[in-house]
């Protein structure tokens, strides 16, 4: 029951963001669907509206977002519209991101601004995000992928 809510919910956030975002034709609603199966073939449904809540958690609390073209999520139409990755023009991506491909990379980052980085990775160690390091670098634990929490320069 409890995956099935998940993923009722992981669906109905990224229909609703990709409409919001932009005027999606079928192509668009299309790739988004297909991207949608492969999250939810490869389990990574919680993972994925747990780093929604993350950066929404951290919008709300200093008003920054992911910096938009940069990390491994912004090329990705579900990600894009649950707010997880930025890009300036969603219209111009045209196949669906590779899921398989970054469930197999495990490790994904997303890029913060430099000035607020540091204070981002402390909101998460005092807000129940289970942070670690990888090579020196602020990592939040996932049940099947790492979320590398990025400097922008």
């Amino acid at each position: 029951m409890k995956q099935k809510a998940l993923t009722e919910s992981l669906i109905f956030q990224t229909n609703w963001g990709i409409k919001r975002n932009c005027s999606p034709d079928d192509s668009i609603l299309e790739m988004t669907k297909a991207e949608l199966d492969c999250i939810i073939e490869l389990n990574l449904v919680e993972d994925l509206l747990l780093i929604k809540k993350f950066v929404d958690d951290v919008k709300s609390a200093f008003c920054i977002e992911p910096v938009a073209g940069r990390g491994d999520f912004c090329n990705s139409l579900a990600a894009l519209a649950l707010g997880i990755g930025r890009t300036n023009i969603i219209t111009e991506l045209n196949a669906p991101a590779d899921w398989q491909g970054l469930a197999e990379k495990k490790i994904l980052g997303i890029y913060y601004t430099n000035d607020f980085r540091n204070t981002i990775v402390d909101y998460a160690k005092h807000n129940g995000y289970n942070v670690s390091t990888f090579l020196g670098k602020p990592i939040i634990k996932l049940s099947k992928i790492f979320v590398l929490l990025e400097r922008a320069r």
